[in-house]
């Protein structure tokens, strides 16, 4: 498959706040990821990040993370380029 790059916002629910999901989805798929900008508080959090990898990856590390519950939606609004 080919290589893509993704521009999304993840919306984590308040028990994920602190778990390391980004690191494990990194471990677990061949992905990069480039983080754009984040906002961390007890009850929620965001990342706003690229993704990078073979399109399969990408797709299947983006699902893992909407399975754990944390809500992942293209950014559709500026961020720093």
């Amino acid at each position: 498959m080919a290589e893509i790059k993704k521009l999304v916002e993840l919306d984590y629910p308040s028990p994920l706040v602190t778990e390391p999901v980004l690191s494990r989805i990194i471990k677990q798929y061949a992905i990069t990821v480039n983080i754009r900008r984040a906002s961390i508080t007890k009850g929620f959090g965001y990342v706003q990040m690229e993704i990078q990898g073979d399109e399969g990856e990408v797709r299947r590390a983006l699902e893992d993370l909407a399975k754990q519950g944390i809500d992942v939606n293209p950014i559709v609004k500026d961020i720093v380029e």
